[in-house]
C-alpha cells in the first residue's frame, strides 16, 4: 500500500477519502502519480507519494532560478546559458513527482520524476 498525499487548500487529502471530493486538478495529480509509479514499477509499499502542478508561471521562476544559479557559477554566454536551462526546465505544465522511501540502513531515500501534463508521460532526466 501507498501512502498517497494530495495537498489542498482544505488541507492533506488522503487516498482512502471520496474521491469525489477531489477537483479535476487533484484527479491530475492522483494520475501523475500513479504514471510514475507504473512506469517504474519497483515503487516498494510504504512509499510516500507526492505531487506538485507546475504551472507557466511557476516554470518562469524555475528557469529564473537555474539562469540566476548557473550565472553566478561564471556561465555568462547568453546563449549557453539559454541551452542549460532549456535543457533543465521543460518549456509546458508537468507534474513534480515526489516518491519518498525510508529504511534502516539507508535513511530517506527521495526520487524526483517529471510527468508532462498534457501526455501523460515521464519526462526524461537532463542527460
Amino acid at each position: 500500500m501507498y501512502d498517497f498525499q494530495w495537498c489542498t487548500g482544505l488541507g492533506a487529502v488522503r487516498a482512502n477519502d471520496l474521491e469525489q471530493e477531489l477537483t479535476k486538478r487533484e484527479m491530475d495529480q492522483k494520475a501523475a502519480i500513479m504514471i510514475v509509479i507504473d512506469h517504474f514499477g519497483d515503487i516498494p509499499p510504504g512509499t510516500k507519494c507526492s505531487a506538485v502542478f507546475f504551472d507557466m508561471e511557476r516554470i518562469r521562476r524555475e528557469k529564473d532560478f537555474y539562469a540566476k544559479l548557473y550565472s553566478e557559477n561564471g556561465v555568462h554566454d547568453l546563449e549557453i546559458l539559454q541551452a542549460m536551462v532549456a535543457a533543465n526546465v521543460p518549456d509546458e505544465p508537468y507534474w513534480l513527482v515526489s516518491l519518498k522511501t525510508s529504511n534502516a540502513v539507508t535513511g530517506d531515500v527521495t526520487r524526483l520524476h517529471r510527468v508532462d501534463d498534457r501526455t501523460g508521460k515521464i519526462i526524461p532526466d537532463p542527460a
